[in-house]
C-alpha cells in the first residue's frame, strides 16, 4: 500500500513514474510481483522487475547470519536500506534514464542550503527514519519519501475510498526474506546448533542453552531455569558459546558504545537523544566519537542495549547519525 501510495502521488505531482519491484530472493512470491503490475497497470504506469539477488544476499543475508554467528542481533532492514534501496536502487535507476527514486518510507528528507539531512515523519507511530541512518547523505538528493508528511490512517483512508484492489496484503514484515518461517528455523539452515553453559552474573552455573543463536540481549522466553525472579539473557560470548543472564536490573546502562558510525554533521562530541531500538522511546544523552568510536552516555538507564542493533542520534526531528552497538564482554 505505502509503495502504491507513492507513487500515486507522484503522479498527480506531475512526475512521470514507472513501478520497480525488486527480486530479491530466489523463493521470492510471485504473488507480490503480480500485485505491483496490477497496480502500476491501474495508474498506467510503466513496471520493471529487478533481480537483485546477489545484492542482497551479499549485502544483507550474509550479513544477518555472519551477526548471529557472532552471537549479535542485527538489523536486516537498516542494511537494506543502505545497500539495497539507495545505493543500489540509484545506480540501476540512473542507468535507466531516472533522475530520482523513491520509496515509502514514512519519513521527511530536507533540504539545507544544499546539504541533504533526514527528518522524522509526521506521523510518530510510522516514523522510519531509524531505519534510515546508514544512507549516504549525498545520495538523499536522488530520494524522494513522498509518505513522510501523511499518517498511514490518512493513507489507508483513502486507499480505501479509491477501491483499489491490494488482495491480502498487510504490513511490509520485518524479515522479509524469513517469510513465515521462524527465524531461528532459518538461522539453522546456517548454523550448526552447538550447546553451551549458561551463567548468572556472579558466575554461578545456571545450566545449558541449545545454541547462542536462538538468544538475544533482553530475551526471558527460552532461557527455563527456574529462580526467584524472571531472568533475562544480559550477554553473549560466541567464542566460548556461552550466556550470561540476570534479571531485568542487570540489563540497564548508561553507556553505549558503537562503530561503524555514519553521520551527517562535523560534530564530534554534543548533546542528543538517542534510542537502541526502533520502538524504544528515545533518551537525553551526550556524545563523542573518537578513532571512529561513538560513546552515548544517557541521563536515565536504558534497557537491553544489543550488539549488532543500532544507536541512532537525534537533534529534535532530525537525524545526525549513529552506529552499529558493539559486541562487549560482560563484566
Amino acid at each position: 500500500m505505502d509503495s502504491s501510495y507513492a507513487a500515486y502521488l507522484l503522479k498527480q505531482q506531475g512526475y512521470n513514474v514507472v513501478g520497480v519491484t525488486f527480486r530479491l530472493f530466489s523463493d521470492a512470491s510471485s504473488i507480490t510481483i503480480e500485485r505491483a503490475k496490477k497496480i502500476a497497470h491501474d495508474l498506467s504506469i510503466p513496471h520493471h522487475v529487478i533481480d537483485l539477488c546477489r545484492e542482497f544476499h551479499c549485502h544483507v543475508v550474509e550479513p544477518f547470519v555472519e551477526g548471529y554467528k557472532a552471537g549479535k542481533t542485527p538489523n536486516p532492514c537498516i542494511f537494506c536500506n543502505e545497500h539495497i534501496k539507495s545505493t543500489v536502487f540509484i545506480k540501476k535507476a540512473l542507468e535507466m534514464g531516472a533522475r530520482k527514486v523513491a520509496t515509502g518510507h514514512y519519513a521527511i528528507i530536507e533540504n539545507r542550503d544544499g546539504n541533504y539531512f533526514i527528518r522524522k515523519g509526521v506521523d510518530k507511530t510510522k516514523d522510519q527514519s531509524y531505519f534510515l541512518y546508514r544512507i549516504q547523505q549525498e545520495l538523499l538528493h536522488y530520494m524522494l519519501f513522498p509518505l513522510g508528511r501523511f499518517t498511514k490512517k490518512s493513507i489507508t483512508h483513502t486507499v480505501h475510498s479509491m477501491k483499489w484492489d491490494m488482495g491480502d496484503a498487510g504490513e511490509s514484515q520485518d524479515i522479509c526474506f524469513v517469510g513465515h518461517r521462524n527465524y531461528r528455523t532459518f538461522l539453522s539452515r546456517f548454523i550448526t546448533v552447538q550447546k553451551g553453559p549458561i551463567y548468572y552474573v556472579d558466575g554461578t552455573f545456571m545450566g545449558y542453552h541449545n545454541g547462542i543463536h536462538l538468544y538475544t540481549i533482553g530475551q526471558r522466553r527460552g532461557i527455563n531455569i527456574p529462580y526467584r525472579e524472571p531472568l533475562y539473557v544480559i550477554d553473549i560470548i560466541p567464542h566460548e558459546h556461552t550466556l550470561i543472564v540476570g534479571t531485568q536490573r542487570d540489563l540497564q546502562t548508561h553507556r553505549v558504545i558503537a562503530d561503524t558510525v555514519h553521520f551527517f554533521t562535523n560534530r564530534f562530541h554534543g548533546r542528543a537523544s538517542g534510542r537502541v531500538r526502533y520502538r524504544q522511546k528515545e533518551a537525553l544523552c551526550t556524545y563523542t566519537i573518537s578513532q571512529g568510536i561513538l560513546e552515548a552516555n544517557f541521563s536515565e538507564p536504558i534497557s537491553s542495549v544489543t550488539p549488532g542493533q543500532s544507536l541512532v542520534l537525534y537533534e529534535n526531528d532530525t537525524v545526525i547519525g549513529g552506529g552499529i552497538i558493539r559486541s562487549k564482554r560482560f563484566s
